[in-house]
């Protein structure tokens, strides 16, 4: 049997995407966590399924490159809606309100290309500070999936894999875990915030964490004394603006605007014997 997929970067936080309407893509992990391998698959930080509900609503169905499943991904969000409008699976429309595992986002279609997508993301978990036993003071709470920030005075000395994976496991976090993500900005706070993040089921740092941006926006506003408008440049020298919403001074949702851009299609025989 052939499946048809799209290869989608947000942010340089790539993903496999599918229209999944017959059901036909098989989301065990085994088989997620080979396609994504990069050796021997075809290559992602994920996966991603739209499928449409009775209701004709499209939904979003995530899960990382080892085969675990998230409640959402940011980047892939927009990627996701990108898709949509470039394969008119909602009529061509550039507003359109997708379901994700952790409800509903309004989507939008910010340039005929479909290539800049702005979206929005609740904050289901306000971020809280959590001193942890070095003393150090980090910042946790959910936008999407759980995220832990933490500030840095010089981005490019952060071993993000050794110090990711501490907190990502930190009993702290549990039994969920968290992504984390390095933040650090200018004395002045001119200039957009550096941020570098490690996901958790990837288990690496990637390029960029949509999610992360989001969290790390939260954090610097609530914690810091940024505006309600921040610029963070990502690992792969890609912009993402994150907007603060809020509802009678109370924070409510955060817009995330940034790229997404299609790498290639493909045509997939699931009769292919992937060995990760």
């Amino acid at each position: 049997m052939k499946l048809l997929f799209d290869k989608l970067h947000g942010a340089g936080n790539d993903f496999i995407v599918a229209d999944d309407s017959g059901r036909k893509w098989p989301s065990d992990p085994e088989f997620i966590a080979c396609i994504c391998d990069r050796h021997k698959g075809i290559g992602g930080d994920g996966l991603i399924l739209i499928r449409p509900e009775d209701d004709g609503t499209l939904h979003m169905t995530y899960f990382n490159s080892d085969g675990s499943h998230a409640a959402m991904c940011g980047n892939g969000l927009r990627c996701a809606a990108s898709f949509i409008y470039r394969h008119q699976l909602a009529g061509g429309r550039k507003q359109v309100r997708l379901l994700g595992d952790d409800g509903y986002h309004d989507t939008e279609i910010m340039n005929e290309a479909g290539t800049l997508v702005r979206i929005t993301l609740d904050v289901a978990e306000a971020f809280h500070p959590v001193q942890l036993e070095n003393g150090e003071t980090v910042h946790k709470g959910t936008v999407g999936v759980p995220h832990v920030i933490a500030y840095r005075p010089d981005i490019e000395s952060v071993d993000v894999r050794g110090e990711g994976k501490f907190l990502r496991y930190h009993p702290e976090f549990q039994p969920a875990g968290a992504n984390a993500d390095f933040v650090s900005f200018a004395p002045d706070r001119k200039g957009p915030v550096m941020i570098r993040t490690y996901e958790r089921g990837v288990e690496d740092e990637t390029l960029a964490c949509g999610t992360g941006c989001a969290s790390a926006g939260v954090v610097l506003h609530q914690f810091y004394g940024f505006g309600e408008k921040v610029c963070f440049l990502c690992r792969g020298k890609d912009r993402i603006d994150v907007e603060i919403l809020k509802e009678s001074s109370i924070l409510r949702s955060v817009l995330l605007t940034g790229p997404a851009e299609q790498a290639f299609a493909g045509e997939l025989d699931v009769g292919t014997q992937f060995r990760s």
